[in-house]
């Protein structure tokens, strides 16, 4: 069985409340760079830029890497008892859970993490050293998060066709 996985799990952020309250002990809004942009952020995008912009009123708009830990996720995973072991290694340090199902030999598992716990088990579960059915799971948990609005969590890295159809990440940064 190829595991599948299914984001469940998002931040959910009170703008008002946040962005008001900032507004009133800073005299600006942290939102405003995210705001002004023509292109549209995810809830965790928006928000990851305003906590920039809290430090630095003129930050850009966008996702600091040192902020990843402020926001989490948990994804739900249905795969062969034999792999969920292998996923769960590469998601090292998250919290979860596990249960067996119904079909014999299938097990689920809700993963949850951090932003940047996310984006080290995509790297480490996409690996060329992984069995296929880990990087086939980890590969479609990065589509998750690109279709939620947050690729940009990978812009340090390059996507790397592999011969299975499958894909791994390559550290941009290592020259």
């Amino acid at each position: 069985m190829t595991p599948d996985a299914v984001l469940i799990q998002q931040p959910a952020i009170d703008f008002t409340t946040f962005l008001g309250l900032s507004h009133q002990m800073l005299g600006y809004s942290p939102g405003r760079a995210a705001d002004s942009t023509r292109r549209e952020f995810s809830d965790a995008e928006r928000f990851l830029s305003c906590l920039a912009a809290l430090r630095d009123e003129h930050a850009p708009a966008g996702i600091t890497p040192n902020l990843l830990a402020h926001v989490s996720f948990s994804v739900f995973i249905a795969a062969d008892e034999r792999d969920l072991l292998d996923v769960l290694e590469a998601a090292s340090g998250m919290s979860f859970v596990t249960a067996e199902t119904l079909a014999r030999g299938v097990h689920a598992a809700v993963i949850t993490g951090t932003l940047n716990q996310w984006r080290d088990a995509v790297k480490t579960g996409t690996s060329v050293a992984r069995e296929h059915a880990v990087r086939a799971c980890y590969c479609k948990v990065m589509v998750l998060f690109e279709r939620a609005g947050l690729a940009q969590v990978w812009a340090d890295f390059t996507k790397k066709s592999t011969t299975d159809h499958l894909f791994y990440l390559e550290d941009k940064r290592k020259r």
